[in-house]
C-alpha cells in the first residue's frame, strides 16, 4: 500500500513538495523508501498529491507532484468536541480517536475538578504533540483535513466557543430526564449539520458548571444506565452520533444506485 502523509497546506499550481526533516526521517529510516518511491501526500484543504520521492538529505527532501485530485470523503455533520483535560495522556487517545471518528475541531479546557497542568512552555508542547497525533490519525483514516486542536481554556472561553446555531450539549451523568438518544429523535436536531459537544473530567462536572452551561443554551444529556470512562465516554459519544448521521455504518451511494 502507498503510504499516505500529511505536509502543510500547498499552494495551486506547485509541482514539487518541499519535505520537512521529520518527514524525510520517517520516510527513510521508518518505511524504508528512496529515490523513485511513491507517496499520497495530503495538505488538510481536501486534496491529495500522488508524489515521487526526488531527494533525500540529511534534513530535507523533495517529491515530484504528478497527479492531484480531490479527495472523496465527505463528513455529514460538523462536531466540535469541547473535553475537559483528562489525568495523564488520556487526551492523545481522545485526540486520536476523535480524528478517525470525524470531529472537525478540539477544544481541551479547565474545569473545577481538572488535576492542575504544568508550565506554559509544558503546555506548548503537549499542545504540538496533540496536534502532530490528530495529522497521523488523518493520515491512517483516509481524511482530507486535519483537525483544529486549541489551546486549553477556561470552561466558559470553552462554551463560549460555541456558534448558537449549532446543537449544543453538555453530557452530564446526573442527568435523569433526558438521554442522547432522546435529543437525535427530535425533528429540529435531526436536521442538524453542527453540534457542539461538551465532556467533563473524571469527577465530572459540578452542579455550578452544569447550570452556567444551561443559561449558555446547552441541553444536558444522558449517555444511559453505565458510568463511562472519560475516553471511552466522548468515543461512545461520536460514534452514536456518526452512525446516526452516516459516516459510520453506511456506505456511499450513487445517485443511479437509488
Amino acid at each position: 500500500m502507498t503510504p499516505r502523509i500529511y505536509v502543510s497546506p500547498l499552494p495551486e499550481g506547485i509541482s514539487e513538495i518541499k519535505l520537512a526533516e521529520e518527514t524525510v526521517r520517517y520516510l527513510r529510516n521508518v518505511l524504508r523508501l528512496g529515490h523513485g518511491d511513491e507517496v499520497l501526500f495530503f495538505d488538510g484543504t481536501g486534496w491529495e498529491y500522488q508524489g515521487v520521492i526526488e531527494r533525500f538529505e540529511d534534513r530535507s527532501g523533495s517529491a515530484r507532484i504528478v497527479a492531484r485530485q480531490r479527495i472523496p470523503l465527505e463528513i455529514p455533520v460538523r462536531i466540535t468536541l469541547a473535553q475537559s483535560l483528562p489525568k495523564g495522556d488520556k487526551m492523545e487517545f481522545i485526540v486520536q480517536k476523535a480524528t478517525e471518528l470525524g470531529v472537525a475541531r478540539i477544544i481541551p479546557f479547565r474545569s473545577s475538578r481538572t488535576v492542575p497542568r504544568r508550565t506554559e512552555e509544558r503546555a506548548a508542547k503537549r499542545l504540538e504533540r496533540w496536534r502532530r497525533i490528530a495529522a497521523e490519525a488523518a493520515e491512517q483514516c483516509g481524511r482530507g483535513d486535519v483537525p483544529e486542536i486549541t489551546e486549553a481554556l477556561s470552561f466558559r472561553e470553552a462554551l463560549g466557543a460555541a456558534d448558537s446555531g449549532r446543537v449544543k450539549i453538555l453530557f452530564w451523568e446526573a442527568e435523569r430526564s433526558l438521554s442522547i438518544r432522546d435529543i437525535l429523535k427530535g425533528s429540529e436536531v435531526r436536521s442538524a449539520k453542527e453540534f457542539f459537544l461538551v465532556v467533563g473530567p473524571e469527577g465530572g462536572l459540578s452542579e455550578e458548571e452544569v447550570q452556567i452551561a444551561r443559561e449558555s443554551g446547552f441541553l444536558t444529556a444522558s449517555l444511559g444506565q453505565l458510568v463511562l470512562r472519560v475516553e471511552t465516554a466522548a468515543l461512545a459519544i461520536l460514534t452514536i452520533i456518526q452512525y446516526e448521521y452516516g459516516l459510520i455504518g453506511a456506505l456511499k451511494r450513487n445517485a443511479h444506485d437509488g
